[in-house]
């Protein structure tokens, strides 16, 4: 049985200092959760109060139907995974497996058995008798990731445990964590300030600032449609300005702002309110203009932007390259327009000379609009 995990208006302060500012979310049982933010904004503040390492000023944390405000840390059935691992120098791969179940006076042949299948799990058969001295990174990794499901835990709790990887290492073992939480189904709460390590694992991400949760939504959507310019620009790369709405018409805003006059699908408010725009530099389609007559559009690809462009389909924007950064698996363009950088991501093969005046098309499904930051 996967238990579901309640947080209701949670306030935790050290002296003066607030670091939980009436948390409150819920998570379904199996669920994959991530608390992502920047560091301190309250996020293993929120995990330590979870496990019972803390105590909340207010509020309550229910696991299932069962309140555990005042049931101490070893009566949850909760397992930690830290940044540090945080194994036993003087105990072999078996024992720091192990240890948990012994703590419950599990049998020696349960242990034996229990320890095997998670050592199994996480791929480290065959090294029982190891020392953690032994071990690489990743290794003494998987083995407090062992350690933490092998007591069967009713929430799976993780305080950035990668960090200390590097960056392929990372990219495996997460991967691992998230196979192994889906076969188990087992409810995790995850901690991390990486944002492409959230989107890759969870089913939830709470993105958090200052104590208090910004927004709450499934991985695609708080890429896709981030409600805030704090969520905006700390998941992934974003371009971000401030404007007004000068129109609503037929399900689309037209919106003045620092890149011009765009048009972006929905209604958002009314003509005169005050936005903030989001535009993802992927989303971005650039158009070499000729040198010559910059405004004048050629060929049949740039017939097609402009036609769209016309009839509304998309928006374009004219501006000069000023530089580009080659990053691997793509390009990124700088183009100044109006004075402002608009980033672009293009294909690593788009070849564009500094300079050059640039054609870029957006189409306004692809503008997000925001209220505008307090």
């Amino acid at each position: 049985m996967a238990y579901s995990l309640t947080i209701k208006n949670i306030n935790k302060s050290f002296g003066d200092f607030q670091a939980l500012r009436n948390i409150s979310f819920s998570v379904e049982g199996g669920q994959f959760v991530t608390l992502l933010g920047p560091s301190g904004c309250g996020k293993t503040t929120l995990l330590r109060t979870i496990a019972g390492f803390l105590e909340p000023d207010q509020g309550d944390i229910f696991f299932g139907e069962r309140r555990m405000n005042g049931v101490p840390p070893e009566k949850r059935n909760t397992a930690m995974c830290f940044q540090s691992y945080a194994l036993f120098p003087h105990k072999n791969v078996f024992d720091n497996i192990a240890f948990g179940l012994r703590m419950r006076k599990v049998s020696k042949e349960e242990q034996k058995k229990r320890v095997l299948e998670a050592m199994e799990m996480v791929n480290l058969s065959g090294m029982e008798k190891r020392m953690p001295y032994e071990l690489s990174g990743g290794q003494q990794q998987r083995v407090a990731l062992a350690r933490s499901i092998v007591v069967q835990p009713d929430i799976l709790l993780f305080d950035e445990p990668l960090s200390n990887l590097d960056a392929k290492l990372r990219e495996r073992v997460r991967t691992d964590i998230r196979k192994i939480q889906q076969t188990l189904g087992i409810t995790t709460v995850y901690v991390t300030h990486d944002q492409a390590e959230a989107l890759a694992v969870s089913d939830v991400i709470i993105a958090m600032n200052q104590g208090q949760i910004i927004q709450m939504t499934s991985p695609r959507d708080i890429y896709d449609k981030p409600e805030t310019n704090f969520v905006a620009d700390f998941i992934g790369s974003a371009n971000l300005c401030q404007g007004y709405i000068q129109d609503v018409k037929n399900g689309r805003s037209t919106v003045e702002c620092t890149f011009g006059t765009l048009t972006a699908e929905g209604d958002f408010g009314v003509s005169g309110d005050a936005v903030s725009v989001c535009i993802r530099p992927e989303d971005i389609v650039p158009v070499k203009l000729q040198q010559t007559e910059a405004s004048a559009m050629s060929g049949l690809q740039n017939r097609m932007h402009r036609d769209a462009a016309m009839s509304g389909e998309v928006n374009m924007i004219e501006g000069q390259l000023d530089h580009s950064v080659y990053i691997g698996n793509a390009t990124e363009l700088y183009v100044n327009v109006s004075g402002k950088t608009l980033r672009v991501h293009v294909p690593k093969d788009f070849c564009v000379d500094e300079c050059s005046s640039l054609c870029l098309c957006i189409p306004p499904d692809k503008i997000r609009l925001m209220k505008p930051e307090a």
